[in-house]
């Protein structure tokens, strides 16, 4: 049973990763990317 839930938390977990870490830094990136009128 290991080899069917242990892929499923582990897509779980990099989904949340991705979404709540990843995508949230680079969000964070572009805006002060884009608030930053030199550039």
């Amino acid at each position: 049973w290991i080899y069917w839930v242990g892929p499923f938390i582990g897509a779980a977990f990099a989904a949340a990763y991705h979404q709540y870490i990843l995508r949230a830094a680079a969000i964070k990136a572009l805006g002060s990317f884009r608030s930053n009128p030199r550039v």
